[in-house]
């Protein structure tokens, strides 16, 4: 795949700018809720299984907006582009506004499937633009989305409880001296703190998470604001790409110009038009490995605020805010680095260090968590690593084998909100009683991915030894002929 040769360097490097800014905005944006999941369970008097629906909707929604991808070879991608981030930021803003879960909900599902249809966009546009040489600007793409996830969680730090939680309760101590706790039995330390507490003592400090929700929704606006800008400038034109052109003579036999006969029209079309079984094959493959990886990736980074506040730690929802934002950072920095690491490294040895980084993290928190706090750190921030370039050096990794098209990147995406949309109902209504199945989890999507990266590897090895082979069996026909004609000439 060539490199889009219908824009000039410096808008290029304009657009990848400007489109950088748009993916930082959406990591924020994707994860406020995650730090603010037990202060919107209490702002909407639920449990944390009830408030956790709200990662259901917005998967199913991101699942479904991802097949917008299909429409874009049919509308104006920039504009459509414009109009889904904008929808994501208004959807986020408007959030803890709501007046009841359904609404929550509703917006929860309208926020994902913009993202879903943004991301599709999104990824194929840079692969576009830069072609064969994407590989460092998908990294750096996905760079600064892991820099937006990095910031969410310290912007919303400061909005958050200081108590010590039990889950999303209250621990006892924190009101055992309260009036409200005449009918409170001390021995049932489960119990939900809207229980005992008034209306204004639950909103008193819950409220104030609207502060970060509407700055990130007000900061995604204006980041697609500016991709109109560069519309209003000079419109995108994706790059056209070279098909041959099969004529019909006139004559009697109505031979083809270039290929004599209709049977070569008809194989040149399949082969022009139709995928080969390798390249079907392949995506498949793709999907695959991104519906268990996505779901994964994002499973951690959602629950885990919920998750380190219901380990026997008893962490504060603000002091579980900060080991997400060491895990993010950790993710942050490990697609920094493979920003030039892409260009030494092939994409498939960075996916096998991060398979590597990625059952480390998970084996300590499964061993630790419970016991330690900085073992709960060192393993969210070497887990972290390893999430961190997993999905650009996949998407990099197909590049070199296909076309990556508007369709695939669709499939891709799809693939990748199919888990995500599921596994929350799994996970959130077991993780208060048992925090540790977010880890189990993610064990196993882990090895799954792990299988599916080895199938597809071999796939292509097989692939290349045939291809070796018809090489070599072409050189030797031609060999052969060229002996024969030699003694008849002889």
């Amino acid at each position: 795949m060539k490199t889009n040769i219908n824009m000039s360097l410096k808008l290029k490097y304009i657009t990848t700018f400007a489109l950088f800014s748009c993916y930082f905005f959406y990591g924020v944006n994707f994860y406020v809720v995650g730090p603010t999941l037990i202060e919107l369970s209490a702002l909407f008097r639920s449990t944390i299984e009830k408030i956790c629906f709200i990662y259901t909707v917005r998967s199913a929604g991101y699942t479904l907006g991802s097949l917008s991808g299909f429409l874009f070879n049919y509308i104006n991608r920039q504009l459509a582009f414009v109009f889904f981030m904008s929808l994501m930021g208004v959807s986020l803003l408007l959030m803890p506004h709501c007046t009841s879960l359904f609404q929550l909900f509703s917006l929860g599902a309208i926020n994902g499937f913009s993202i879903g249809s943004f991301d599709t966009a999104i990824n194929v546009w840079i692969l576009e633009m830069w072609g064969e040489q994407s590989g460092p600007y998908m990294q750096a793409l996905h760079f600064t989305y892991g820099l937006g996830s990095f910031v969410a969680p310290l912007l919303c730090e400061p909005f958050l409880s200081s108590k010590v939680m039990i889950g999303h309760h209250i621990k006892i101590e924190d009101y055992i001296n309260t009036s409200a706790t005449q009918d409170f039995d001390p021995n049932n330390t489960g119990v939900n703190i809207t229980q005992f507490l008034t209306d204004d003592e639950i909103r008193s400090n819950p409220t104030l998470i609207y502060i970060p929700y509407a700055f990130a929704g007000a900061m995604t606006i204006a980041s697609a604001a500016a991709v109109l800008v560069l519309y209003a400038y000079k419109k995108y034109e994706p790059p056209t790409v070279e098909k041959t052109v099969y004529k019909i003579a006139n004559n009697d036999n109505k031979d083809l110009i270039k290929n004599g006969n209709k049977i070569s029209q008809l194989k040149n079309f399949i082969k022009t038009n139709i995928p080969s079984f390798n390249t079907i094959w392949l995506v498949s493959l793709g999907a695959l490995f991104l519906t268990f990886f996505v779901g994964m990736e994002q499973m951690h980074l959602q629950f885990l605020p919920t998750f380190a506040v219901n380990t026997d730690l008893n962490m504060s929802p603000s002091a579980a805010a900060l080991v997400t934002s060491g895990a993010a950072a950790a993710f942050t920095v490990g697609r920094g680095l493979s920003i030039p690491l892409s260009l030494w490294l092939t994409p498939q040895v960075i996916l096998y260090a991060n398979h590597i980084l990625m059952i480390a993290g998970m084996l300590i928190l499964v061993v630790y968590a419970n016991t330690s706090m900085v073992m709960m750190w060192t393993g969210n921030i070497i887990l972290g690593a390893g999430l961190s370039s997993v999905y650009a050096s996949v998407y990099a990794f197909l590049e070199q084998q296909f076309r990556v098209t508007n369709r695939i990147g669709s499939i891709f995406v799809f693939a990748g909100g199919l888990t995500a949309a599921v596994s929350p109902s799994l996970v959130g209504q077991y993780i208060e009683a048992n925090p540790l199945i977010l880890i189990w989890f993610n064990l196993i999507c882990v090895g799954i991915c792990l299988s599916i990266l080895l199938v597809i590897h071999f796939s292509i090895y097989i692939r290349n030894r045939q291809k070796q082979a018809k090489v070599v069996d072409t050189s030797a026909t031609t060999d052969d002929e060229c002996l024969k004609k030699m003694i008849m000439m002889a």
